[in-house]
């Protein structure tokens, strides 16, 4: 099942951008194959505020085979309380990608795999707002919202925030607010949530 996708020859928009006609549908079941993805950003909204990370792991038959990393250099500086929380400086950043790559390369990474996040549609909006400024496209990929399991499965938790549930489920939160390590951290809550 794992796919790869080259980039058009006309321009460098990815295929999967292009290929895919039908409109994303939310999942109501964790499948086995999966893409687990988290952003950081510069701030809430996704039409004035950036991503500065970018992060995904590929998982098949509930086993991670492959992981996406990389920072995307910001256009501004980054807030000092964003500084604060992610530890991601405005000096490593600059050493990240350009957004247009960043982009190029995640979405060559996620191929058709459906998307997996916790609190998801927050990160599949800035995704798809940088996508649409880049290329004149969203995503496709059907999604799941591991939040919406989380609510169900932990009621006794009064905050369902990631790192509040990783520490009920003793998972270490150790760089939490990094985009890969909170990748990491829902991929081990989904393993719990799978144990019904």
């Amino acid at each position: 099942m794992q796919l790869s996708f080259n980039l058009d020859t006309k321009d460098d928009t990815p295929i999967i951008l292009l290929n895919q006609t039908k409109k994303p549908v939310e999942l109501k079941e964790i499948p086995d194959s999966y893409i687990v993805t988290d952003v950081e950003t510069t701030g809430l909204n996704p039409y004035h505020d950036i991503i500065i990370e970018l992060c995904a792991l590929k998982i098949i038959e509930n086993k991670i085979v492959d992981e996406f990393s990389t920072l995307i250099k910001p256009d501004r500086i980054i807030p000092d309380f964003i500084v604060n929380l992610t530890g991601i400086t405005n000096e490593e950043a600059l050493n990240g990608k350009t957004k247009r790559k960043a982009l190029i390369d995640y979405c060559n990474f996620l191929g058709t795999f459906p998307i997996v996040g916790h609190n998801v549609k927050f990160d599949l909006s800035f995704i798809n707002s940088a996508l649409e400024k880049e290329f004149g496209q969203k995503l496709k990929n059907d999604f799941l919202d591991t939040l919406f399991f989380a609510r169900k499965k932990y009621t006794n938790l009064t905050s369902h925030k990631l790192v509040n549930i990783a520490k009920f489920l003793n998972i270490d939160t150790k760089n939490a607010h990094r985009a890969l390590k909170d990748c990491k951290m829902t991929f081990e809550i989904i393993q719990d949530m799978k144990k019904g």
